[in-house]
């Protein structure tokens, strides 16, 4: 099992074959340029960036904590009627 800091030090083709081993999928996201992918590995978030015109993953970027979560908040809807 590997660190944040650990898979930080992995190249970019590491990262993808150690997040379909290891990674959770967790949601989805849009922006005008990017899809973006979230992951949960272990004890971090990873999020795959791919440019709306490819399915190339460009940028992997990570962070710990939920603070970082809050762009997936919107697609989240909830039914609180009983």
């Amino acid at each position: 099992m590997l660190n944040l800091k650990d898979f930080n030090h992995l190249t970019h083709l590491e990262k993808m074959v150690y997040l379909k081993k290891w990674g959770t999928y967790l949601a989805i996201r849009h922006t005008s340029v990017f899809t973006i992918k979230l992951y949960y590995v272990h004890n971090f978030y990873v999020e795959l960036y791919f440019r709306n015109s490819c399915d190339k993953c460009e940028y992997i970027g990570n962070f710990e904590g939920t603070t970082m979560l809050e762009p997936y908040l919107k697609s989240i809807k909830l039914n609180l009627s009983y």
